[in-house]
């Protein structure tokens, strides 16, 4: 079986920072700190401020409340950052008797679709893309991948290039947006 070797860049926390404080940075942070400064040399008294205890302990509840939402908006705003870059993608693909198409796929991603969702896979070829197969997904395996069929009839140009070693699963792409000819070229070949 055929696996795929991931060349893409893997997400860091350097860029997914960039990514989160970059509108703040960019917009926000010389006016909010221009105008703390500004605010600060006319509100402060010259003898300075005194805190009670309550005082304290209210102070000290809000910001351990805002460390903890900020922890929280980090931590799903890094499940969605990563979500926006990987996508579906084939992990590997190869025949199997096992299925009456003779071939299976191994789709991965952080997609959540149903049993029976046709997904559409292409094949680079330079900068273009050309169309694989239209497949439908059966099942997920045991470690949550999804296996998909085909429907109808791979390109004998393609199975060639496939036994011959030269069509890898980083050739691959997933389009979950299938369109209408798209549908209709396979019908015709069915």
């Amino acid at each position: 079986m055929v696996v795929m070797q991931t060349e893409k860049m893997m997400p860091n926390i350097s860029c997914f920072l960039r990514f989160l404080f970059n509108p703040f940075f960019r917009n926000w942070w010389a006016v909010l700190t221009g105008c703390a400064s500004i605010l600060a040399i006319y509100i402060t008294p010259s003898q300075g401020v005194n805190l009670t205890g309550a005082m304290m302990m209210t102070m000290t509840f809000f910001v351990l409340t805002l460390i903890f939402i900020t922890l929280s908006v980090l931590s799903q705003g890094w499940q969605l950052y990563i979500s926006r870059l990987e996508g579906l993608r084939v992990f590997s693909f190869d025949r199997n008797r096992e299925f009456p198409e003779g071939w299976v796929f191994i789709l991965d991603g952080n997609i959540d679709l149903a049993v029976g969702t046709v997904v559409d896979v292409h094949k680079k070829t330079g900068e273009a893309e050309v169309p694989l197969a239209l497949v439908r997904i059966n099942s997920r395996n045991s470690i949550g991948r999804y296996q998909a069929t085909p429907i109808g009839k791979m390109n004998p140009v393609h199975i060639k290039e496939h036994s011959a070693g030269g069509l890898k699963p980083r050739d691959l792409t997933v389009h979950t947006a299938v369109d209408l000819q798209r549908i209709r070229e396979v019908a015709n070949d069915l």
